[in-house]
């Protein structure tokens, strides 16, 4: 047995135990009616026609007031009302006090409030704590369930269901509804606060890369084209986030195409940061930094040219097949894959003079080694350029040493080299500047012995970004590139299950504001989506069917 709307189960133990409790309140308010009646009595006498107003000593007038002269009893939690009797007993007073629901909430409520709750702001940073007072808040839980929505892709419909609505009520009597239509329009709300904070993040961006692909959706007959933008923030970590998934109505060409990026970038403010948009490729669940890609494509192709060789006839004819297409795709060189490997400390030019060789034929990879020689110099003295136009900043006079009075006098010192300035100018001149570009690449690479377990590319130009501040920057360009658009292409997936065919019926609008918004609060709150298993089977057969097939 349990009182409506309480989490509080009653047993016949504890109805026992709170009927005794009632009836000892009832005994002692009878026994300080008797007492208060002949303290009155020998007051009357004492002071004749002059009365005094009775005194409330019991304690159920915490929870009381007296309303209609003094004729009733309305409850400060409930606003149950109670007709007084001439005697003044209270007992039905302190029998609705010990079952009040409403009393029992507060009573809990301002316990909490009294204890200083510590819980973590989100699971990303669970080391940084915020106070909680442990009131309960519906307007809090309203937007902790649209979160929860947009993060695992739930349809509106699951707010209504009846077990979901009577487990929260099970823990939570002051929980409420939230129907469909107030859960959409919280979406939406957190949508457009989201997108105002990751607008204003971008701005601190130099370089922002973008990857997109277009998808139709089978319930809906509309295709959708996803925009999904690349960058390294200042803590030099790799940062994703899909920042478009729009419809783009028929015919789908390339001006449409450009054009839905174009307004995208208008959008975001990031038209003048965008430095390589990457379209239509392979798929995965996650991916590596561009550094990493050019081992994988020489172990490809060594190991098609083993099993183009093959003994077996179909394994010969499959892999013969698969080379063809593969010299198609690489017989030019990949600078993005080169300069990438090149700004890794554990490879540098080592790498490109080790793996073309092995790509191309001797002279096509003397050539290729050539033009990655003489495009990586391209791109750090354009970065330099790029350096020099913004400009050194100067100390202020407020930030100078003495005063300007001092300054002048120091000027006019005879201690003062006027000739050292000349004699400097002479010798920086004949002396050739050691670029960084240079001291990087003469230096030796980071060896095996030398390479930490948990070795980040990004984190090591992070701790090196004082020595080379213009290389630095180069890397964190060229290294957020995508060279796939698996971003993109794994928005498809969650895609299909947000349009599935009970919610084919969803404007672009809310499909956008799920999509993205639940991509933006997975990042927020460090949630991982769980890898497909249809995106490892593509994985497989796009990469090694020869390993499939034996």
């Amino acid at each position: 047995m349990s009182i409506e709307g309480s989490s509080i189960p009653l047993t016949i133990n504890s109805v026992i135990a709170e009927s005794n409790e009632v009836n000892l309140e009832i005994n002692k308010e009878i026994a300080t009616a008797g007492q208060e009646t002949q303290e009155n009595a020998a007051a009357k006498e004492e002071e004749g026609f002059q009365t005094k107003k009775r005194k409330k000593i019991s304690e159920v007038w915490n929870d009381f007031d007296t309303v209609d002269g003094s004729k009733k009893a309305k409850c400060k939690h409930c606003q149950s009302l109670f007709t007084l009797g001439k005697s003044g007993a209270t007992s039905s007073l302190l029998r609705h006090r010990l079952n009040c629901v409403k009393r029992k909430i507060n009573l809990r409520a301002a316990e909490q409030q009294s204890k200083l709750s510590f819980l973590p702001t989100n699971s990303a940073s669970p080391s940084i704590l915020t106070v909680h007072s442990g009131k309960f808040d519906m307007e809090q839980m309203r937007e902790v369930a649209a979160h929860w929505i947009m993060m695992h892709e739930h349809p509106f419909t699951i707010l209504d269901e009846e077990g979901f609505n009577l487990m929260m009520r099970r823990g939570m009597p002051e929980w409420h509804k939230i129907s469909r239509t107030t859960c959409r329009t919280d979406c939406m709300k957190i949508y457009e606060i989201e997108k105002k904070k990751l607008k204003k993040s971008l701005e601190c961006v130099d370089k922002i890369s973008l990857t997109t692909d277009c998808w139709k959706s089978k319930t809906q007959k509309i295709e959708y084209m996803v925009v999904t933008g690349h960058w390294i923030d200042s803590c030099w970590n790799l940062q994703k986030r899909v920042l478009s998934f729009i419809n783009i109505p028929p015919p789908r060409g390339g001006l449409q195409i450009s054009d839905a990026i174009f307004k995208c970038m208008k959008e975001w403010g990031i038209e003048n940061k965008v430095f390589t948009i990457t379209v239509d490729n392979a798929s995965s669940s996650e991916y590596p930094t561009s550094n990493l890609f050019l081992q994988e494509v020489q172990k490809i192709k060594s190991a098609l040219d083993i099993y183009a060789q093959h003994e077996d006839l179909f394994l010969k004819q499959l892999a013969s097949k698969m080379k063809e297409k593969f010299d198609k795709y690489w017989g030019d060189c990949n600078l993005l894959m080169a300069i990438a490997a090149v700004l890794d400390p554990t490879k540098k030019m080592l790498a490109v003079e080790f793996c073309f060789p092995k790509l191309y034929s001797e002279l096509d990879a003397s050539k290729h080694i050539s033009k990655v020689k003489e495009i990586i110099n391209s791109l750090y003295e354009e970065y330099v350029v790029e350096e020099t136009n913004k400009g050194t900043p100067h100390l202020c006079e407020s930030e100078s040493f003495g005063s300007s009075s001092a300054r002048r006098s120091l000027q006019n010192s005879v201690y003062n080299w006027d000739d050292f300035d000349d004699y400097c100018a002479k010798v920086e001149i004949s002396e050739t500047k050691r670029s960084e570009l240079v001291d990087y690449l003469e230096k030796g690479r980071l060896k095996k012995n030398e390479i930490p377990k948990n070795f980040s590319c990004l984190e090591w130009w992070r701790m090196n970004r004082m020595q080379y501040p213009i290389l630095s920057k180069i890397a964190a360009d060229i290294l957020a590139i995508p060279v796939s658009s698996v971003a993109s292409e794994a928005t498809f997936s969650a895609g299909t299950r947000v349009i599935d065919s009970y919610r084919s019926s969803l404007s672009p609008d809310t499909v956008q504001t799920l999509l993205c918004g639940g991509d933006w609060l997975r990042h927020i709150h460090g949630l991982k989506k769980k890898t497909k298993l249809k995106l490892i089977k593509k994985l497989f057969f796009q990469y090694l069917p020869l390993k499939i097939a034996v």
